[in-house]
């Protein structure tokens, strides 16, 4: 949805992206992760809802793709109960960036949408509000707001807001999205356009949700393959990646130290590996405090908080973390069993 001011503002600067929209539309008319028949994951229907629903809003922005958006908007209509459906994965902010593409597309687009109307108005009224109101002005909260940008509107405030949590590499949380959404509401500064083209240089299957993402896959691999008990077989490759980490975590890398699930997989492997890293660096920073509700963050969190307890054999200042997240597995545990509970019933 980036306009491109040197050319022309009803043309995209990236149109190579756009150009990726109209190639990559799934048989059903989606585009997203959730596809079956592709090795999806069934229960990523709001993914796909919420992906499909931006495709349709880029598609008409540009005026192109009349043929995909007709496709979308039948896949929309078949699929549109999983948005009541507790039982599906969200994208963080769906509830807030999902019913303001809503608006948009039918504001601005005159689009009629095939969802049901009663449902959309609920959550713009509910979810919405209760993601964005409210007295609470911590850093936590505001770096949420920066997150889901693109769907809070353009205000001088917002941008603001957002610009605060700007990035060394330009980026706005390492997200591409709140980025874009950032230079489209009217910082188009060379930083951060420079990060949305690195973006494109290193990726060509679409564009991820965050980014960079090379440390925390390097250590997802060394996870797996140590959890498998196959590591014995990878010592020299698993050391001379360690050893990289290790160095950029003393550097201080903002990869690490500003994403909580690669700061608290790092700190817990390269202790459980013999390096040494200090027990005092703060997993669960301001940075987000727990707003964005990231199960696979709040797990990592949760196991390098036992690590610090285990190894330092005294009380931890990460004991609070450790508590607070052993409380939300906990109820994220049982919030799933009752879904389970329900879907039996049906």
């Amino acid at each position: 949805m980036v306009p491109s001011p040197a050319v022309s503002p009803e043309k995209p600067i990236f149109p190579g992206c756009l150009t990726w929209i109209l190639e990559n539309q799934h048989d059903d008319g989606s585009w997203g992760l959730h596809s079956v028949h592709g090795g999806g994951d069934p229960t990523l229907m709001k993914d796909a809802l919420s992906s499909t629903l931006a495709c349709i809003l880029a598609l008409k922005r540009w005026g192109t793709g009349d043929n995909h958006v007709h496709s979308a908007l039948a896949f929309m209509e078949r699929n549109s109960g999983s948005l009541a459906d507790s039982s599906q994965q969200a994208p963080i902010g769906f509830d807030v960036v999902f019913p303001s593409m809503v608006q948009t597309l039918t504001r601005d687009f005159r689009l009629n949408l095939p969802l049901d109307a009663a449902q959309i108005d609920a959550m713009i009224r509910n979810n919405r509000d209760v993601a964005l109101t409210g007295v609470d002005r911590s850093n936590g909260r505001d770096a949420y707001l920066a997150y889901i940008l693109e769907g809070i509107g353009s205000s001088h405030q917002a941008r603001g807001n957002a610009m605060r949590f700007q990035r060394k590499n330009g980026s706005i949380l390492n997200s591409p999205s709140a980025t874009a959404a950032a230079v489209i509401h009217g910082h188009d500064d060379a930083l951060s356009l420079g990060y949305l083209r690195s973006v494109l240089r290193t990726t060509t299957a679409g564009i991820p949700a965050v980014h960079p993402l090379e440390i925390q896959a390097r250590l997802c691999l060394i996870d797996t393959v140590e959890s498998l008990g196959i590591d014995r077989h990878f010592r020299e490759e698993i050391e001379l990646a360690l050893d990289e980490i290790h160095r950029r975590w003393r550097q201080g890398e903002e990869e690490i130290f500003l994403d909580a699930t690669t700061c608290a997989m790092a700190f817990r492997m390269l202790r459980l590996n013999g390096y040494p890293v200090s027990s005092e660096v703060r997993f669960w920073s301001d940075t987000l405090e727990g707003y964005l509700k990231d199960e696979r963050a709040v797990l990592e969190l949760h196991k390098a908080a036992r690590i610090t307890c285990l190894h330092d054999g005294e009380a931890s200042i990460l004991g609070r973390q450790q508590l607070w997240t052993a409380q939300f597995l906990k109820q994220l545990a049982l919030d799933h069993h009752h879904c389970r509970d329900n879907i039996y019933k049906i």
